[in-house]
């Protein structure tokens, strides 16, 4: 394993142990309860409590979101590439177990319960599916595909712009989305995280990689740019390494960025821990887990940056040894980095 598929490899992983540790503690607005339910400091899996959202769920499984993700790497796994044909149908099969309610299957987000209202109720096709949700669940999914393309941004970012309208159409989110899966890409491949907007400018500007998603319109298709989008990380990494800027304890930065489910809100904390804590898993997946609110999505977005940092050899064993299904994860992610 070379620096580069260890570090593509710490990504995948990264996301799939962040989603899995939010899983007990997940939605916790009242930080007072979330510490008398979990005690001080949460640094391992848990068990969610009953009557809360993942209810059903033991330690160390992966929440429905986390289920997609692996349903994608399945997909890559056995084509060898990304087909969106292929990875619709298996969604597809995961849909019709489910009933459009939130607790018909793992917990099932706003998101994705609009697209299984288009899908399984309305009969649309997937180019028409997509919810208009402000939600992370597509960037938490764009890891997989940056590990497999890395080498070839044209690839990559037409796989992201596939993969991420399937479930997630408003072209803020989409955008944010896309960058964040080239930025995980450009981590993959050994940037700096200090200059990693810069790489990923270069990457794109040498390559001729437009900076804009085509939306539908009443007149054909709008191109909307997320040049925008590309400049956060290296502000995030000025602001977390600035003297002058101190946030103590680290979780409170999730209130300042903010609890809820937003993107807006969840990426510039994961970019912001995994700056602060930039050669440290743990710490910079543990803060955005203590921080309340929508912590698992926060810890997954997280735990993607930090694993694409410090590579698979850098995440504590213990984390990669109680996640689910581990080895097999393990298995695929390796095959698909090689």
């Amino acid at each position: 394993m070379d620096d580069n598929q260890n570090r593509a490899m710490g990504a995948i992983m990264g996301s799939l142990i962040g989603d899995a540790l939010g899983v007990g503690p997940h939605w916790y607005y009242d930080l007072d309860q979330l510490k008398k339910d979990y005690g001080e400091w949460i640094d391992n899996y848990t068990k969610p409590k009953k009557n809360r959202y993942h209810a059903g769920l033991e330690a160390g499984e992966n929440s429905q979101t986390g289920q997609v993700v692996t349903i994608l790497l399945e997909s890559v796994f056995d084509c060898g590439e990304y087909r969106e044909s292929d990875f619709t149908n298996r969604l597809d099969t995961l849909l019709e177990t489910l009933d459009g309610t939130p607790q018909s299957g793992r917990y099932t987000d706003k998101a994705m319960r609009d697209v299984w209202n288009a899908r399984q109720k309305k009969g649309l096709g997937w180019p028409e599916a997509g919810s208009f949700g402000d939600t992370a669940e597509a960037a938490i999914r764009t890891p997989v595909l940056a590990a497999r393309y890395y080498r070839d941004i044209k690839n990559l970012m037409d796989a992201l712009l596939s993969n991420i309208l399937l479930t997630h159409r408003d072209p803020f989110i989409t955008g944010q989305s896309a960058a964040f899966g080239l930025i995980i890409s450009c981590l993959i491949d050994g940037s700096n995280p200090e200059h990693i907007s810069k790489a990923v400018f270069k990457k794109i500007s040498k390559n001729n990689i437009p900076m804009v998603i085509e939306m539908p319109d009443s007149n054909g298709k709008l191109e909307i740019s997320f040049t925008d989008a590309l400049l956060q990380p290296s502000w995030s990494y000025k602001a977390a390494n600035d003297p002058g800027i101190k946030i103590e304890p680290a979780p409170a930065a999730c209130s300042l960025f903010g609890l809820a489910c937003t993107l807006g809100f969840m990426l510039p904390a994961a970019y912001y821990f995994a700056s602060r804590f930039e050669n440290d898993f743990y710490k910079s997946v543990m803060s955005a887990l203590n921080g309340g609110g929508n912590n698992m999505a926060r810890a997954a977005l997280t735990g993607a940056l930090a694993g694409a940092q410090v590579g698979l050899t850098g995440i504590p064993e213990y984390l990669i040894k109680g996640l689910f299904d581990h080895e097999r994860l393990l298995h695929m992610a390796e095959n698909i980095t090689a």
